[in-house]
């Protein structure tokens, strides 16, 4: 272009056409603004014009041959500089022509995504080629649904890029990483609860859901009943809290009353009779969940409980202890959608088959545990629930697993949004 030898790898490479582009557009409207009688500017804008369109022409050719025979980024490199690196963003600018241009525009902003078994061929040595590139675009507003998700499923060749921007921040790669793991970006915040009242705070959050159009899982609506009815005696008169706190005969179900009991211990307002119950109904419960223990012990190893409690007498005691205060959550909810969450299964599952710290010799002492403290587990799994867009019976495993942090991992949720299963899958290194 105004005999210029242009190379697909030269600086501002584009920035010439463009402003050919830009004054071919004004002479075009220079001549549309032409009366009749001005002959001969009309001819010499036609003139103009005619030779501005054989100099992009011709940028334009040569730009595509060039990018037939070379290209500028493979896959390849594309992972060595930044995809093997978590989370990091960068800026892509697509070669002007290019088919990615015509779909998703000059630019996009994001970060690239690879399942499980590309990663694991990255690691490896391996030729330079000109491959689909997966990307998850953050500044998406002038792309449809349909191309942000082909970004995400499909992807674009590496080989249309011109050029990748991005901070020098520092980096980490913490796929393959051994050892024990942090959640990264975490901020400690001290509170001092002393003095607040947390059954009152759960019954607003239940309201403010409820009010929002969000639904509780059952175990929340036993709360919501027991607090209410201690808070707000009238409460009984709605039809949530009278469907749901009393059965056919008209008597308040367990867990309600459950519920009901342990505000009044917390308030100090219960009399011997109440606090008797209580332990009754406590005792129940911690009866039901050490038989759930002692289903999962005897599908991962041959031993009896009380074999186990001698041998294991520290995760005996932890499994103890979780009878008493393990509450079934919801992890992640949305208007009008049944939430995700975990409940005393969920937790026995993911814990004695993938947490270090409880693991226990059998039919899954070789399973892959989870990088993190117990603490951590929790947090981890809402991450990963948060980064589904369905709320459904589903499964993601393999290479439709959840990426986060280093490690790919398997969820399976079912068709009433309990968590079934969680567990990491084994990197390279492993």
């Amino acid at each position: 272009m105004f005999g210029i030898n242009n190379r697909i790898n030269d600086s501002m490479l584009y920035l010439l056409n463009d402003m050919a582009e830009e004054q071919l557009e004004a002479t075009k409207k220079e001549l549309e603004k032409c009366s009749s009688s001005e002959v001969d500017k009309i001819k010499e804008l036609k003139l103009k014009i005619i030779w501005f369109e054989a100099q992009l022409e011709k940028f334009k050719e040569n730009i595509n041959h060039e990018l037939k025979d070379k290209f500028q980024f493979s896959v390849e490199e594309l992972y060595s500089m930044y995809g093997q690196y978590d989370e990091k963003y960068i800026n892509i600018e697509f070669h002007k022509f290019s088919d990615s241009t015509k779909k998703f525009g000059r630019n996009i902003s994001g970060v690239i995504e690879y399942t499980k078994s590309e990663r694991e061929n990255f690691e490896k040595e391996v030729p330079r080629t000109n491959g689909l590139v997966k990307f998850r675009c953050s500044n998406c507003e002038e792309l449809t649904d349909e191309r942000v998700r082909e970004l995400k499923e499909t992807g674009f060749l590496s080989g249309d890029i011109y050029e990748v921007l991005a901070s020098n921040f520092p980096i980490k790669k913490t796929f393959g990483q051994t050892g024990k793991k942090e959640i990264p970006n975490t901020i400690e915040v001290e509170f001092d609860p002393s003095g607040m009242d947390p059954y009152k705070a759960q019954l607003w959050i239940f309201n403010q859901r409820l009010k929002d159009g969000g639904k509780l899982i059952d175990s929340e609506i036993e709360k919501f009943c027991g607090f209410s009815i201690y808070y707000k005696p009238e409460s009984e008169k709605l039809d949530i809290v009278k469907t749901n706190t009393f059965d056919e005969d008209g008597n308040k179900k367990k867990g309600v009353r459950f519920q009901e009991l342990r505000v009044k211990i917390f308030n100090q307002e219960i009399d011997k009779g109440d606090l008797l119950e209580f332990s009754e109904l406590l005792k129940e419960r911690k009866t039901n969940r050490i038989e759930l223990i002692q289903k999962e012990i005897k599908r991962s190893t041959n031993k009896k409980w009380e074999k186990f409690e001698e041998e294991y007498s520290e995760i005996y005691n932890e499994l103890l202890n979780s009878t008493l205060h393990f509450e079934d959550e919801a992890l992640t909810y949305n208007e009008s959608i049944t939430p995700i969450f975990w409940d005393y299964n969920s937790y026995l599952h993911i814990f004695l088959r993938h947490c270090e710290e409880l693991e226990i010799e059998g039919h899954f002492e070789n399973k892959t545990n989870f990088q993190y403290s117990q603490k951590d587990i929790r947090r981890t799994l809402k991450i990963a629930i948060e980064r589904l867009k369905e709320n459904k019976g589903f499964r993601v495993y393999n290479d439709k697993s959840l990426y986060f942090n280093g490690n790919h991992y398997s969820l399976h949720i079912l068709s009433n949004g309990r968590v079934a299963a969680f567990h990491p899958l084994e990197n390279p290194e492993e």
